[in-house]
């Protein structure tokens, strides 16, 4: 209390952020890269502080990040978006474990694994789309499973798997996971 902001480290602010936001015991709060510009001990103090308090005091987070491994640790259910659309939604465990989605794929096989003999798995071209396309599935571009014109022209419907997945894809979501073992 006897400090300035500018004083604070990167952890001891982001502390203060979430006081604030408990400060009027909301339902739900918005958690919007929270982790981020963060140190890996300060990451881990400020998701313990978290999930404490979620534990506590019974509160909801929407929890927005690009950091894999944050999500999986914070999460139970995980929702995957491509240029803004939803590709899958599911329990953490099961979008983790058993990714649906072609997109959902990509993106965990694409994460660094610290064992120096794995290597990451680039299954989609890496191009940079600026925009979603105007009509069809929203990654239509970079699918690695891409079966025709449907994906182009038509907006994928959602599907619901036996693991609790739901995606959009006009790929029946069980072949895919036949397709992925």
């Amino acid at each position: 209390m006897s400090r300035y902001p500018r004083q604070l480290s990167g952890g001891e602010k982001q502390r203060v952020a979430v006081a604030r936001a408990f400060a009027a015991k909301p339902d739900i709060i918005l958690c919007d890269e929270v982790t981020s510009a963060l140190d890996v001990s300060v990451q881990a103090a400020v998701l313990n502080l978290l999930q404490q308090l979620k534990e506590d005091l019974g509160t909801t987070y929407v929890f927005v990040s690009h950091d894999l491994a944050v999500v999986r640790a914070i999460s139970d259910r995980v929702a995957v978006l491509y240029q803004g659309r939803l590709c899958e939604i599911g329990p953490s465990q099961n979008v983790y474990k058993f990714p649906s989605h072609p997109y959902t794929e990509v993106l965990l096989g694409a994460v660094l694994e610290p064992d120096p003999d794995i290597k990451p798995k680039l299954v989609a071209e890496d191009i940079v789309e600026e925009k979603p396309p105007e009509k069809g599935c929203s990654f239509q571009g970079r699918c690695p499973r891409k079966i025709g014109d449907i994906c182009n022209s038509e907006v994928p419907p959602w599907q619901i798997g036996e693991n609790g997945n739901a995606i959009r894809c006009h790929i029946n979501i069980e072949e895919l996971a036949s397709l992925q073992q």
